[in-house]
């Protein structure tokens, strides 16, 4: 996942740094407002996470049955 400043010029959304990503990738993207006194690259880490736990999750996952089920095999079980 990648997190980038951009800014909206009434049309598209414009990254304020170049991006490194193939051309036609689809992207799923997340808007979060923020104030100009509030840009991300000026917010500390506990700002980051309050701005973040409010937003709205992908909502496209409630819609979603149950992905797995006891057939897909055994639970993964962390030893270390």
């Amino acid at each position: 996942m990648t997190t980038l400043t951009a800014h909206f010029d009434g049309h598209v959304i414009v990254p304020d740094s170049p991006v490194n990503l193939p051309v036609n990738q689809p992207l799923r993207v997340s808007v979060v407002s923020v104030a100009e006194s509030e840009r991300i690259d000026d917010m500390d880490e506990s700002a980051w996470l309050r701005a973040a736990s409010s937003a709205v999750g992908p909502g496209f996952l409630a819609e979603e049955p149950d992905l797995y089920s006891s057939d897909d095999g055994r639970p993964f079980q962390d030893k270390g």
